[in-house]
């Protein structure tokens, strides 16, 4: 890890400060704030790269062997991995439920169009057995003796031979 450390190419920046060092939030004393340089967000990322979780001993030797992160306390060190896993752990989260919510619409799509369907075969069923009800009641056709009574039923365009209950 060593030979990795010292082939990163930190520059011997330390003298520029960049925003790099830390000042008080709203001047309070609730602790410090600290904006780094942009050159400093690459040497992190390039250690983050090779370990997430550096130990302590990897840090300090990180600042040791890293000019560019001299003027930063070690503790701030460790708070930037934490943060940084943690800004890790919600991508990876916020790009998972983007998928599962994309399956979710997909489904919700699906079962939206096989309600309507279902909706209407529901609707042409309830008007069919209305028109069944009428016939069996209608008194000329119940005492119709004639050879050739014939009950029509309106046409179905919703029926098909594939459907059991058409």
């Amino acid at each position: 890890m060593a030979a990795a450390v010292a082939a990163m190419r930190c520059g011997s920046g330390s003298g520029s400060d960049g925003g790099g060092g830390g000042y008080d939030k709203g001047g309070m004393d609730s602790g410090k704030y600290v904006r780094y340089t942009p050159e400093q967000v690459e040497a992190l990322e390039r250690v983050y790269a090779e370990c997430p979780k550096p130990t302590s001993t990897r840090r300090q030797q990180l600042l040791r062997e890293c000019p560019i992160l001299s003027n930063i306390e070690p503790r701030q060190i460790k708070v930037w991995f934490q943060n940084r896993r943690c800004r890790d752990k919600q991508r990876k989260e916020s790009s998972r439920l983007q998928a599962v919510n994309r399956k979710l619409s997909a489904m919700n799509k699906l079962l939206m169009e096989e309600n309507e369907r279902l909706q209407k075969q529901v609707s042409q069923l309830v008007h069919e057995n209305a028109y069944m009800k009428q016939q069996l009641q209608n008194p000329s056709l119940a005492n119709d003796t004639s050879c050739e009574s014939n009950v029509t039923t309106p046409p179905n365009p919703l029926r098909d031979a594939s459907n059991p209950a058409g």
